[in-house]
């Protein structure tokens, strides 16, 4: 994604004219394209730092336990299996992700960009804390097998959101 994120600062740049005159436009002035091109150059460029800062990321980014989930990306602090009232996978454009529910979701608030995107988040997949294994060294899967041996109580508590029955 950092290297998306590097292309569309270049075609940003190429707007602005830093590679030569800027390509024209039926539909929008010289000045208006200039100004798309700096607004892309900047959210473009603010996505390639974000991704690529976890390109070089070292130490402990998801782990299920006893004692619950830690995930970096949400917060410092380990949601401890009570406080977790459902499981439920969801997945997008190929991308699977762990929603959990939370039983008092006040108490452990985002931080940082996820944060900031946890409405949005919330309306499209659910849930309160969406888990991605992206850039990381485990798999979905063995993320999912954590879960199902770590948490307590019924196995049955991982749910698919497409259907109201409880996974085997």
């Amino acid at each position: 994604m950092a290297l998306g994120a590097i292309g569309f600062v270049l075609l940003g740049m190429l707007m602005v004219g830093a590679f030569g005159p800027p390509p024209m436009s039926s539909r929008y002035s010289p000045a208006v394209t200039f100004y798309i091109g700096c607004v892309w150059i900047l959210f473009s460029a603010l996505l390639a730092v974000l991704n690529g800062r976890r390109l070089f990321e070292t130490g402990e980014v998801l782990r299920i336990g006893r004692n619950g989930i830690y995930w970096k990306r949400w917060s410092h602090e380990t949601i401890p299996w009570p406080e977790i009232s459902e499981v439920i996978t969801w997945s997008s454009s190929g991308q699977k992700f762990i929603v959990l529910h939370l039983k008092n979701p006040a108490q452990f608030p985002g931080s940082g960009v996820l944060g900031m995107l946890a409405a949005p988040n919330r309306a499209l997949a659910g849930g309160h804390v969406q888990i991605f294994l992206t850039a990381t060294d485990r798999s979905f899967g063995e993320a999912m097998a954590a879960i199902a041996r770590f948490r307590p109580g019924d196995p049955g508590m991982l749910a698919s959101p497409t259907s109201p029955e409880k996974s085997p």
